[in-house]
């Protein structure tokens, strides 16, 4: 089995983003369209991703917008980023993971073995690896599973690789999310959605479905957010699965305003946490694949945010923190420590505490900023715009928040993605 590298910088970029040729295309027609220019064909994309053709007039006007590099260099080889020791690390996990399965006659117990661990690896880890590292390691691993479909026809393992793909799609959603890449995020959710839908698979159903909804939601489209949400919820297993469901619907009703069903909504992922643990899939992998007392905390405090209830935000967020506190710092969750921060020092905004606000703040400041994630900057841009308004317009200490928010998050991992180069994948 050849172990793959980009042949050109064009497909390095496609890599880094976590689009499939099938994808590339789609996205490609998207952006085409905001020029009035005609889609192209999946077999001429993967012509210009290898490197057997040249993009040219209208197609390579579009492909040098969307990328923001020049077509001459999007055509040629791809890029030499350095690596740090995490980007090697991944590297060669995903090389031993490939050479491994390429040892193998057929497709055997062993195989499947190996890429059960991989996808356990990657959801354990998630919570603390670099969302770069996490996305290299993903595709790589994706790319393995899919691989694998065309060395066996047995049903058995063929459902086995559907759920490999449906966890590993799962987690390219969330950190496309990470990354600020909405578009890819809401196709690896979907494709999450399929994968469990194939074989029927509830546990991953219902996670894929959360996925889809926290897309939604960022997306703006709460209508949508809450429909996805209550219709989910009609089949999805006790605990976790439904713990997850019960808590993203809330933070899409928060949006709409309705209070009331926010309540119970929080009210019913309390009781379904505590049934929780028994899920094969959700618990027993966890990392990323868990919902857990603190992860039902963030999205309170985010729902009362988001209702301007600053006294029952600040409750839940100061909940919340205790309960990732007791979390091992090697397996916490640091996204979320962060915008749970974040979340409290809006809350004290909203209670009038600007001083409070700014201590609550200072975790978030003094943070990495290339660990600040999309959910954590939109999070302090709705903070900065709120010290913009009533009684912080023209204060000084507002004003000096403001411009420190600003600092981190035009340095954020989302906002530097463009100008920045992944590792290949």
């Amino acid at each position: 089995m050849e172990i793959r590298s980009p042949r050109t910088r064009l497909e390095q970029l496609a890599w880094q983003q976590g689009y499939s040729s099938a994808e590339f295309t789609r996205q490609f027609a998207v952006e085409a369209g905001k020029s009035c220019v005609a889609s192209v064909s999946r077999t001429t994309v993967g012509r210009w991703l290898s490197g057997q053709a040249f993009p040219r007039g209208a197609a390579a006007q579009v492909l040098t917008q969307w990328f923001g590099e020049p077509i001459t260099d999007l055509a040629g080889p791809p890029g030499e980023p350095t690596q740090n020791g995490e980007d090697l690390a991944a590297a060669a996990a995903a090389d031993s993971i490939r050479h491994a399965l390429e040892s193998a006659a057929v497709l055997d117990s062993s195989a499947l073995e190996i890429l059960h661990s991989a996808a356990i690896e990657a959801a354990r880890t998630y919570p603390v690896t670099p969302p770069p590292v996490m996305l290299r390691t993903l595709v790589s691993l994706r790319d393995t599973v899919f691989e694998q479909f065309g060395r066996t026809r047995s049903p058995m393992q063929q459902a086995d690789l559907y759920l490999l793909a449906g966890q590993v799609c799962g987690l390219l959603s969330s950190t496309s999310w990470d990354l600020g890449l909405l578009d890819a995020a809401g196709q690896q959710a979907r494709a999450a959605y399929t994968y469990g839908n194939i074989i029927g698979h509830a546990s991953l159903l219902a996670w894929a479905r959360a996925l889809q909804v926290t897309v939604a939601i960022w997306s703006g489209d709460t209508r949508q957010a809450v429909s996805l949400a209550a219709t989910a919820l009609d089949s999805a297993p006790p605990g976790t699965a439904s713990a997850r469901l019960h808590s993203v619907h809330a933070r899409a009703l928060a949006l709409r305003g309705a209070r009331g069903e926010v309540t119970a909504e929080l009210e019913s992922a309390a009781a379904e946490l505590e049934r929780a643990g028994g899920d094969p899939l959700l618990d027993n992998i966890g990392g990323e694949l868990a919902f857990d007392a603190a992860r039902r905390g963030l999205c309170a405090a985010s729902s009362f945010v988001a209702l301007r209830d600053g006294r029952q935000a600040q409750a839940e967020a100061d909940q919340a923190l205790r309960l990732f506190a007791a979390i091992p710092a090697a397996t916490r969750w640091s996204a979320g420590v962060t915008s749970t921060y974040a979340d409290l020092a809006t809350a004290r905004t909203l209670c009038g505490d600007l001083d409070g606000a700014v201590a609550a703040l200072e975790p978030v400041i003094s943070s990495d900023p290339q660990r600040c994630t999309e959910a954590l900057t939109r999070r302090l841009e709705l903070l900065s715009r709120i010290l913009q308004t009533g009684p912080y317009r023209g204060d000084p200490v507002a004003t000096q928040t403001r411009d420190r928010i600003s600092r981190v998050t035009a340095l954020s991992l989302p906002r530097t993605l463009t100008a920045q180069t992944l590792p290949p994948m």
